[in-house]
């Protein structure tokens, strides 16, 4: 009877030594996070940085499991996953947002920064934090803000220079109505295609161009397809990491604090990052074989001045006081 004793008791401190082995393992909270970005991007570092950060600041308590190159859906089905709590957060498109919210139409506007260092005060200003505090009524969290960046024109037909020269260009553009108008108001004409048809399009000549970043087009290979390059900085599109309000909820005070300082801290390291990546893809992509052509300062002036109207067709959506303000900040904040 004491060896059956012995026996059970043996049995029961091996069975504790085993609960409390795999305790922090069980009460590791998982946050799973959909983007559309691929893993020699910018924007997948940036998640893979939040990870590593949220891991070491919650002690291994807090996970995030990346699901990327769009398993989730596109942007639109991320979104709208999160507002249900089907999906804990994701990585999307600015541009997108604006759908619930039309302030978000705000930062694409056509030129309305000149460079990272302007849209980076906007966005870790009070402007951003406002239009994160504009999701929290649809369900949503804002987090940080990571970037696409800023986009070009590449095209197979002819270097562009000049407004003059994008005049009756097909270019494939993201089919919402601000970077349609942009484009037309260019002298372009808005071409909306999703992604995986557009690169065939490019090759095939159904589109003679598309609207993207240097960064990404060079790690999406656009040097295969496209002649010309031009960094247009027409339109700069922001990657909001959102998440959803019901799981956010979840998290106790301190869990919420580290979520969005890790993210915050990752995705500012993003930004910066991709400002680099922006200057050092023109050499890499003359490399190439393509033609990198360099709009000159007056130019760009030019260029703004025939999207002006845009403004005024998003000032009622967008409101008018939101817009002031917004151009108010940036004009006050601009390097002279």
């Amino acid at each position: 009877m004491k060896n059956v004793t012995k026996l059970v008791l043996v049995g029961l401190v091996c069975a504790s030594m085993l609960l409390l082995s795999f305790s922090p393992a069980m009460a590791v909270k998982k946050i799973r996070t959909g983007t559309v970005a691929l893993p020699e991007t910018t924007l997948h570092q940036a998640l893979v940085k939040w990870q590593s950060v949220l891991q070491e600041k919650s002690k291994g308590e807090l996970a995030v499991t990346i699901l990327d190159r769009g398993v989730m859906g596109g942007d639109r089905e991320m979104i709208e996953a999160c507002r249900l709590g089907t999906l804990d957060s994701a990585v999307v498109s600015g541009s997108v947002l604006s759908n619930l919210v039309p302030q978000f139409f705000m930062i694409p506007l056509p030129y309305l920064f000149n460079d990272h260092s302007e849209v980076n005060a906007y966005l870790d200003g009070p402007f951003g934090a406002k239009l994160f505090g504009m999701l929290e009524p649809k369900d949503l969290v804002g987090l940080g803000w990571a970037t696409w960046s800023f986009r070009g024109v590449w095209n197979n037909v002819r270097p562009i220079v000049k407004p003059d020269d994008i005049k009756g260009l097909k270019i494939r553009t993201v089919e919402t109505p601000l970077d349609m108008s942009t484009m037309n108001s260019m002298g372009g004409v808005a071409t909306p295609m999703s992604w995986n048809e557009c690169l065939l399009g490019l090759r095939q000549g159904t589109v003679d161009g598309i609207s993207t970043t240097y960064g990404l087009g060079y790690a999406l290979k656009l040097y295969d397809i496209a002649k010309y390059a031009t960094q247009t900085k027409h339109y700069y599109e922001t990657a909001p990491l959102i998440m959803s309000k019901k799981l956010f909820e979840k998290f106790t005070p301190q869990e919420q604090k580290l979520i969005k300082e890790s993210a915050a801290e990752a995705l500012r390291w993003a930004r910066l990052e991709q400002a680099k990546v922006d200057e050092a893809s023109a050499p890499l992509l003359e490399a190439k074989g393509v033609k990198v052509n360099i709009i000159p300062a007056e130019t760009f002036e030019t260029f703004r001045q025939r999207t002006r109207p845009v403004y005024t067709q998003f000032v009622d959506k967008i409101g008018k006081e939101f817009m002031n303000d917004s151009m108010a900040f940036i004009e006050k904040n601009r390097k002279k």
